[in-house]
């Protein structure tokens, strides 16, 4: 069976501890900047190198997150910080931005990189392609099943990495840009607020049937149960969510699942219900789910009353204010009733007050936080996370036992030897002098080898192979046993890199010019509108559940087809429909990689806003891919004029419609109003009314299906840049995009009209000018 590697977070230095003394096999960790979680303690430069330093004598290894996308103003600092993590030995880097991965294989072409799961890679074209360009492994969308990580990991021979552990994201990883539409955290940048732990009511407009709650909050993914199936997909690497978690979190949880591992690989013993029992107990949202690793099980993947840790249940409350406890319980653990909590002052059982009391027990609390028939959840468990603390605050309680040769003759130096990793190491220390006193017996002088300290090797089997009675001073004993240890350590962290490789990136020089304007449309209401106000670069969604648009039109219209940016299992029936239309159509639209893998050089490929190009040497790595692309529309007036003109792909500008905040494979109307379940498939809710999310603000967000039962939520109110485009063109950028998602005949109409006279002429408070003005931080 392959080698499992067991990849634990570290957000902080006691987290690093944690994850390295329970058994990890690697650790991710962030630095000061460029991490997608902005917002955990993360590692300075010195603490960096430490941690690299401490890892490495356990023989873990490290990875760092460079994750976010990057300005161009950026990119010198983030290669120049990539050099400094080259020096000291990181092991790989985790890589978002794909600018990265163009400058760091021209300078540091051996640097090891991982696709990080911001990339949205789910399917095995996608996969090669990535493989192609550079990556070694590819960290999967969290949405596949076990069927397509095999498929990928195994049939196509590409190393993978999976999240087993740890909170889910409500929308594709790379794909969403709701914090950033509504708030300004751009997710992309590592600084996302969370709105999908927000309260949202789910509204049918034309029916009026709503439904309230955390429509967008799904439950933390849990797989220890689960662990041999996955082992047997062939991914290479089991990742645990929780950079941002405390250290306590992590050595426990890295413990259950080393435990778990090691019971598939070493056959030993584990009771998994009980591991499965600490990990609830340590964080959960209403439980936890596998997440889509055996299918899409719709609502019950969600924590639709709760979004923050529910604990576990503690006891209902009688009308003496008693529990009849059903988990045991000690002071200081933590409460949950309802949205309030507390901690445990006082425990009062038969009258008397104990410092702890066990499940089944009749107990009285204090503070008496509640009212009768209240249910009380134990969020804390103060003796767990005690024991987990005792584990990072001795970093080096886990010990290497080696085995030692010692020759102690008089007269000559202490000799010491030991084999480890199947070398050997020997070293002479002082001469053994005649004892004028009390000599050295052979128990003393193994009780000082036997010495370990702060260092991860200890001496547990010793051999004399010759031994006289003599002197040695305790110091000098000591100081052998040091050195020899050391020279193991100098082996372990020795760093030998070139700085000074280069590699030439081969790119093209020459682009065809693209439309000016692109109209993206999905009904034939919206076609007829765009072709009659004379805009012939008509994109078209046919994937759109409610889309109405013909084959016939797309052939007698010559248009271009907007291919889905999520494909899985149906990537050979979509791949053959864009075949069977080739002839017909201008082009695709697209940010599906496995799409641009699959079409490279087959017919025109323009690439989708969702392909998040952020700077110029961004746009480079698609050179040989695309004939152009949409820039991300999180880029405001500046940088996009900056990344237009130093592109020499070229580039659109997203001028109007409604942005795309979320795609997901979890459909919030079919999970509500069509009850969808593990158990049962949705009843086409979404057929049957027009649907938005509403907001605790009172935004109202347009939810849309494809044809592949996936949900896209767009932004409440679209962009509208068409008052800026006078000053665009000034600054000589010539290519334009505009979306329409559910807008009418007549509303796309009076769009186009202004368009063409570039200026708006209505109300503009309905709309956004998006980022223009600020951009992100």
């Amino acid at each position: 069976m392959n080698r499992i590697e067991l990849l634990a977070p570290a957000g902080s230095m006691d987290s690093l501890y944690a994850a390295v003394q329970c058994g990890a096999n690697a650790v991710y960790l962030g630095g000061n900047k460029f991490s997608a979680r902005a917002y955990a303690s993360n590692f300075d430069n010195e603490n960096m190198k430490k941690a690299v330093e401490y890892c490495h004598l356990y023989e873990v290894k490290v990875y760092v997150t460079i994750n976010t996308l990057m300005k161009e103003k950026e990119l010198k600092e983030a290669l120049d910080y990539a050099k400094f993590l080259y020096s000291i030995g990181v092991d790989a880097l985790i890589i978002q931005d794909i600018s990265l991965v163009v400058l760091i294989k021209e300078v540091l072409p051996d640097f090891e990189l991982h696709a990080s799961t911001q990339m949205t890679v789910h399917n095995g074209e996608g996969a090669i392609l990535l493989k192609n360009k550079g990556f070694k492994r590819i960290v999967l969308s969290r949405e596949l099943s076990l069927n397509e990580i095999k498929y990928i990991s195994e049939d196509l021979n590409i190393e993978t990495e999976i999240f087993i552990h740890g909170a889910l994201c409500v929308c594709y990883s790379g794909q969403c840009l709701m914090s950033s539409l509504i708030g300004g955290r751009s997710g992309n940048r590592g600084r996302c607020a969370q709105p999908c732990r927000l309260p949202y009511t789910i509204v049918n407009s034309i029916s009026g049937r709503e439904k309230k709650g955390y429509l967008l909050s799904p439950k933390d993914i849990c797989t220890i149960e689960n662990i041999k199936d996955i082992i047997k997909s062939g991914v290479t690497s089991l990742k645990i969510e929780g950079r941002m978690k405390r250290p306590e979190y992590v050595a426990a949880v890295v413990s259950s699942y080393r435990k778990a591992i090691d019971s598939i690989l070493k056959g030993s013993d584990v009771n998994i219900e009980q591991e499965k029992k600490k990990l609830l107990q340590l964080f959960n949202r209403e439980g936890f789910s596998k997440a889509y690793l055996f299918g899409n099980v719709g609502k019950d993947m969600m924590a639709y009353t709760f979004p923050k840790n529910t604990g576990v249940m503690l006891g209902k409350v009688q009308k003496d204010l008693s529990i009849t406890l059903q988990e045991d319980l000690s002071i200081k653990d933590g409460i949950r009733n309802g949205e309030k909590g507390f901690t445990v002052s006082k425990i009062i059982q038969n009258g008397n007050e104990v410092l702890e009391a066990t499940k089944g027990n009749k107990v009285k609390l204090k503070p008496a936080d509640f009212k009768n028939g209240d249910i009380l959840y134990k969020t804390s468990d103060v003796k767990l996370l005690t024991s987990m603390e005792s584990i990072y605050k001795s970093p080096f309680g886990k010990k290497v036992d080696l085995d030692l040769k010692v020759t102690f003759k008089l007269n000559e130096p202490i000799k010491l030897s030991t084999i480890y990793r199947k070398k050997q190491y020997f070293i002479e220390g002082e001469l053994v002098q005649k004892a004028l006193n009390k000599p050295v017996y052979v128990n003393k002088l193994k009780e000082h080898l036997e010495k370990s300290g702060n260092t991860p090797f200890r001496f547990t089997n010793i051999q004399f192979e010759d031994f006289e009675e003599g002197f040695m001073p305790v110091s000098s004993i000591n100081e052998s046993r040091r050195k020899l240890i050391e020279s193991i350590e100098k082996d372990l962290l020795k760093v030998n890199r070139d700085t000074s490789i280069k590699m030439l990136n081969k790119e093209k020089s020459v682009f065809a010019e693209i439309p000016k304007y692109m109209v993206c449309v999905n009904t034939i209401d919206q076609m007829k509108a765009t072709l009659e106000n004379g805009f012939l670069d008509v994109i078209v969604d046919i994937f759109y559940r409610k889309g109405d648009i013909k084959d016939e039109s797309i052939k007698e219209n010559n248009v271009w087809l907007k291919v889905p940016n999520i494909i899985k299992e149906e990537f050979s029936a979509i791949c053959s429909k864009v075949e069977e239309l080739l002839p017909h159509i201008k082009g695709i639209v697209t940010a599906n990689l496995g799409i641009l893998h699959k079409f490279k050089g087959k017919t025109t490929i323009i690439g989708d806003y969702k392909l998040n190009i952020f700077n110029p040497t961004s746009a480079q790595f698609y050179n040989d891919l695309l004939d152009g692309t949409c820039i991300s529309v999180e880029l405001n007036k500046s940088e996009i004029l900056n990344l237009t003109k130093k592109s020499k792909m070229p580039c659109q500008v997203m001028v109007y419609g409604k942005i795309e905040n979320m795609v997901s494979e979890y459909c919030v109307l079919g999970s509500t109003f069509g009850g969808k379940n593990a158990s049962q498939n949705c009843s086409r809710a979404c057929e049957k009314g027009t649907f938005y999310l509403k907001d605790r603000m009172g935004a109202c967000f347009t939810v849309n299906t494809d044809k592949f039962c996936r949900c896209h939520v767009y932004n409440s109110v679209p962009t509208n840049l068409i008052d800026n485009i006078d000053e665009l063109e000034k600054a000589d950028i010539n290519n334009y995009r505009i979306d329409f998602i559910d807008e009418s005949y007549n509303e796309v109409n009076n769009v186009l009209k202004c368009l063409k006279e570039k200026k708006w002429n209505g109300d503009f408070s309905k709309f956004t000018r998006g980022h223009y003005k600020r951009g992100v931080e």
